[in-house]
This record gives C-alpha cells, structure tokens and sequence, in this order.
C-alpha cells in the first residue's frame, strides 16, 4: 500500500503540538505587558480569523504610538495559533512596542494562496484601526519563525509587486515595512524535507505532500506555482534591511545557509546573528521564540530590537 504522505505531515505535526502543549506549563512568564485577545479581522466567525494585540503594561494613548512589532507564527503551514507565542510576544511588548500577532488558516484547510490572503486581510486590519489602537505604522518591523520566516519574506515581497499581488488575489496595505526579522526561517519551498532525506522515497514523498498541498485543488495549473519560494518572488524587488537569526545546531540550518549565500549576491542591508554548535545543543530549532527567558534568546530578541530602532 502506498504511504499517504500528506497524512504523515499531518500526523507529524500533530504530535509536535502534543508536546509543546505538554511542556507550555514549564515556561517561564515575563511581566510588564497586556493584552486584547481574539479580535476578528476578517468580518466572519472562523476561529482562525482572528489576532491579538500586545503592549506595554503601563502605556495608555495619552503617551502617544509605539513602534509596531507584526509576528507571523511558524508551525510547517499545519500548526499553531496566534497564542502559542504569547511570552515571547508579551516580552517584546514590554520593551515598549506595540505587537499584533494573527491566526491564519493552515494547510489542512487552505492553500498557499488562501493563506497568504488571511495575512494580508490581518495587514489591512492593522492599516484601518491600528494608529487608533496606539501603532505607529511609520515604524513597522515583520517578523517570523521557521514557516512565518517563509510568510514573512513572502508577504513583503507580494507587498512591493503588482504582479505578485494580482497571481495570490491580494490587496496591497497602506503601510510600509521598515525592517525584516526572521528565526530559522524555511524559506524554499521545494526544499522541505521534513521527513527523510533528499533522494529518499520518504523524503521526496513528504516534500512532494507539502507542494501539494500548498497548491490545492488547482495543483499544478495554481497561478502561484512558481512563486512560492523566496528566491522566485524577491527577483527584482528592493527589501527592507533583514536580520536572520539563526543556530547551527537547528534542524532546518540548510535553509539559513541557503538565504545567507543568496543575500551575499544582493546589494541590500542583510546582518546575520548565528549561534555556533560548542555554544550549546539546546540552542535547537527557534528555541528564542520558544524559549524567550534563555541567555542566548534575550541576546538574539535584543538584536532584533536595535536592528529595528537603527532602522526606524
């Protein structure tokens, strides 16, 4: 019998979910922040359709907008809610940015295309009642882990092309993006080899589910087939300056060094925060988003933030 591969990534990330879920009450909890949680962006009543908003503890509007902090959760395309970030989120907020963090559908529902499109519709959200809500949108930086690293880069790339905009059916919104800030991104998409190896039947079975399913029902006739990856949608686009934070000891390092060899052949603004093996094992895949309170996290989320401030 055949090996139903989108149903082994299915199952994969449904075990992932299992275990952060069992290990989130040993976290630890910064203080300094509050939130508004679960706002509809999207007029409907799906569950996905939602995103929450982070500050400082003590800012009220009277001491006028906070520089904006967008996230776009990772989670493979298949798994992860705006919450699953929530201490690394309130621990941005409590430096003194205001953050808005979305749902979106995943793949088990949408495409790539239907999920780009929730981003933007999360984006545009942000454009009509954000400055109300204390975001200064003169100041914005897009950040992501892992898939939301892909999401990130994708999003900002459809933002600056027309073309871009009209194959994923998306409106442009009404602000512009100062910086970029991605953790071990996956950031080619006929890359993902999340179970067995390049050349392997398991390997090239599971890459082959998830360009599947990032297609959907129009597969390979979507107008978006050959503009999923980073390499194909940034060609010819100017890209705000991008910090990539990343660890030789993460499971998906390859991708890293994929886009730091890409970057070195593009004249833009592009830094690098890489942690090195002898600096320790558990420096795994996206452990300063997982694990926030870590020495080598503060180091990599503080980075982040002047990275933003210098190019604000």
């Amino acid at each position: 019998m055949a090996t139903d591969y989108k149903q082994q990534l299915f199952d994969f990330w449904d075990m992932v979910k299992k275990n952060n879920d069992a290990g989130w009450k040993y976290g630890v909890d910064p203080t300094g922040w509050r939130k508004e949680s679960h706002i509809n962006y999207y007029g409907d009543y799906h569950p996905m359709h939602v995103l929450n908003l982070y500050y400082p503890e003590s800012w009220d509007e009277s001491q006028g907008k906070l520089p904006t902090i967008v996230y776009i959760h990772g989670g493979g395309w298949l798994y992860g809610t705006v919450d699953d970030g929530e201490r690394y989120l309130g621990w941005l907020a409590s430096q003194g940015y205001a953050v808005m963090a979305m749902n979106y559908r995943l793949l088990q529902e949408t495409d790539l295309q239907g999920l780009v499109s929730d981003i933007f519709a999360a984006m545009g959200w942000l454009t009509k009642y954000g400055p109300a809500r204390g975001f200064d949108l003169s100041k914005v930086l897009v950040t992501g882990d892992s898939a939301g690293g892909h999401l990130t880069l994708l999003t900002t790339c459809i933002q600056q092309s027309e073309k871009l905009q009209q194959i994923y059916k998306v409106e442009p919104f009404g602000f512009s993006v100062s910086a970029l800030a991605i953790s071990c991104p996956c950031v080619e998409t006929d890359t993902l080899y999340i179970n067995g190896a390049p050349g392997t039947e398991e390997g090239d079975g599971t890459a082959k589910a998830y360009r599947d399913l990032m297609l959907g029902e129009d597969g390979e006739d979507a107008p978006w087939r050959d503009y999923m990856s980073f390499s194909q949608v940034s060609k010819g686009l100017k890209l705000p300056p991008i910090l990539l934070i990343g660890s030789e000891s993460e499971s998906i390092y390859a991708q890293s060094c994929f886009l730091i060899d890409y970057m070195k052949d593009r004249e833009e603004e592009f830094e690098t925060l890489i942690w090195k093996k002898e600096d320790g094992p558990h420096l795994v895949h996206v452990f300063n988003i997982s694990n926030w309170e870590w020495r080598e996290s503060l180091i990599s989320n503080r980075k982040m933030l002047e990275f933003f401030d210098k190019h604000c």
